[in-house]
């Protein structure tokens, strides 16, 4: 049965540097290799029928990802360790083991490796998700789209700030392309020859974060072997920290201190080793509110926002809207072999009219669905979702100023009129919304502000949540 697994693996193999599959007995059944650093290699004819310890003499049964998988069932994700080929020559490599199992019975491993030089070469990995295909390149500032005034200030501040080595803070809402800045921020520097690092703060839980940015020694805890933390990988590059505030408060204070010292000592070590590196920091809502919910340490906050800079959403640049969807539809036309010209004016109306809450992201997802639908050269309104033909913007604009309360500014001073509008359109916003955090969305606004007018407007009892 381990065959129909291998099969399968084979139609994806492409996508590593390398793969191998063993069966219960720790025995080779399929490898493939592709070229690293030179340094060593892996004879993928002589290789079949041995043990991954046989092939890499520095591998014991106590450190091997693949004996844990078949002894335990264990799932070894992102583990960086330097392997050592028979002729001597050593090389770093992130590897990630998972067993195969079939009506509950372990039956063999699948190991596939990402090679460390070719990070450097590639200049960009995502450490979140490194089982993914590196790029070859990364975004610069001419891959952002668009003609508005809000991305040719973007564009205008990313050049600028790419000339120093200031720690950037970029926060902006979901989908507004917050990496692809951060990449062109890299691209543009003096660091543009070194590697780039991804690391997505939520998507690992905290005990692994540790491990995964500062490194491990050997015995620091069980299994634990001697491999370097993604600080230590991007010694004179760039790393990404996306979704910083999901970081708990006690692995944020650690961060700092390594930003100050610019040293790290690996967890379980003594050894302190000086690191050179520009950290990019991001996150996906307002500062204010971060800081007002204590999700991020204010001198945290302070210490790696040295240069801040807002990627703004869909809805404030909707006059990029023809050029993005004109993008995603070379994109897509080639990518599904296609031939699309353009999109109706029935269908840009009412992209102009929707508010974009997932952003380009989204934008770009809505395409890809007009694709799988559409039968001529040119988009239509059968072809999208039906979501966005049946949204209509007033659901989320309140009309405050009808013959309802006109009494409200009759006779009132500028000030008041003013104050009157603004808690007639908080009440009228909250009839349609669920809670405290949807309502700042509606009405774009943090919490922290959201929470202060309504105080200072004595509204909380006519909130019904």
């Amino acid at each position: 049965m381990l065959e129909n697994y291998i099969e399968l693996i084979k139609m994806i193999d492409n996508s590593f540097d390398g793969i191998m599959v063993v069966d219960e007995n720790l025995k080779i059944r399929y490898c493939k290799y592709f070229s690293a650093s030179g340094l060593g290699s892996v004879d993928v004819k002589t290789a079949i029928g041995k043990t991954p310890l046989d092939i890499f003499t520095n591998i014991t049964e106590e450190t091997s990802t693949f004996y844990r998988a078949l002894k335990y069932g264990e799932t070894c994700l992102n583990n960086t360790q330097v392997i050592l080929y028979s002729n001597g020559k050593k090389e770093p490599i992130v590897d990630s083991t998972i067993p195969i199992i079939l009506n509950d019975k372990i039956i063999g491993a699948v190991n596939t490796v990402r090679f460390v030089s070719n990070f450097k070469k590639n200049n960009f990995t995502n450490h979140s998700n490194i089982i993914a295909p590196c790029f070859n390149d990364l975004y610069a500032i001419n891959d952002i789209i668009g003609t508005s005034d809000e991305i040719l200030s973007l564009k205008d501040k990313i050049s600028k700030v790419s000339k120093t080595d200031s720690n950037v803070f970029i926060y902006g809402e979901t989908g507004t392309g917050k990496e692809m800045v951060a990449q062109s921020i890299h691209s543009n520097s003096d660091r543009k020859n070194k590697i780039f690092i991804s690391q997505n703060c939520a998507a690992i839980p905290d005990n692994l974060l540790e491990s995964i940015l500062f490194g491990t020694t050997k015995g620091s805890y069980t299994d634990a072997i001697n491999r370097p933390g993604i600080f230590e990988m991007a010694h004179g590059g760039t790393i990404f920290l996306d979704e910083i505030n999901s970081m708990n408060l006690n692995m944020q204070a650690k961060l700092l201190r390594i930003i100050e010292d610019k040293k790290i000592t690996r967890i379980g070590g003594i050894d302190t080793k000086e690191v050179d590196v520009r950290i990019i920091a991001a996150i996906n809502e307002t500062p204010e509110t971060c800081l007002a919910e204590k999700r991020i340490r204010p001198d945290l906050f302070y210490r790696l926002s040295s240069v801040q800079i807002k990627t703004p959403s869909l809805a404030e640049r909707n006059e990029d809207i023809e050029n993005l969807a004109q993008f995603f539809i070379e994109f897509y036309n080639k990518k599904m072999n296609k031939d699309i010209k353009d999109i109706s004016k029935d269908v840009l109306r009412i992209f102009y009219n929707y508010t974009w809450p997932g952003n380009v992201r989204e934008l770009k997802n809505v395409i890809e669905t007009a694709f799988n639908f559409s039968s001529s050269k040119t988009i239509e309104l059968c072809d999208i979702p039906e979501y966005i033909k049946n949204y209509k913007k007033e659901n989320n604009l309140f009309k405050c100023c009808n013959s309802n309360n006109e009494s409200l500014y009759e006779d009132a001073s500028l000030n008041t009129a003013l104050e009157n509008f603004e808690k007639d359109y908080i009440l009228k916003a909250s009839k349609n919304t669920l809670s405290f955090s949807e309502l700042a969305d509606i009405l774009k606004i943090s919490r922290q502000l959201l929470n202060h007018k309504i105080k200072k407007y004595d509204l909380r009892k006519h909130i019904n949540y």
